[in-house]
């Protein structure tokens, strides 16, 4: 079974470059989902219960993994480490 990531992005560049690079280096079990601060009321309510304080955050299996701009060595850790 996969794992859910989520990504809390506000639509700029570099959260767009964030999702790509999330989306490429996940398996095909896993669920990615992006949640745009600027578009839904539902990702704002989840940002808070999550405590986000900056985009893009990535959580794993409901849990904060990286908050702010990651590094392409930053998403392989994590997804290795699930």
């Amino acid at each position: 079974m996969g794992h859910k990531f989520e990504i809390f992005t506000a639509g700029c560049s570099l959260c767009q470059t964030a999702v790509r690079q999330l989306k490429e280096a996940v398996c095909e079990k896993c669920q990615v989902i992006e949640y745009n601060l600027n578009q839904s009321a539902e990702a704002v309510v989840l940002a808070k219960k999550f405590s986000i304080k900056a985009v893009p955050t990535i959580v794993v299996d409901g849990k904060i993994k990286i908050e702010g701009i990651p590094s392409t060595e930053a998403i392989k850790e994590i997804i290795s480490d699930v």
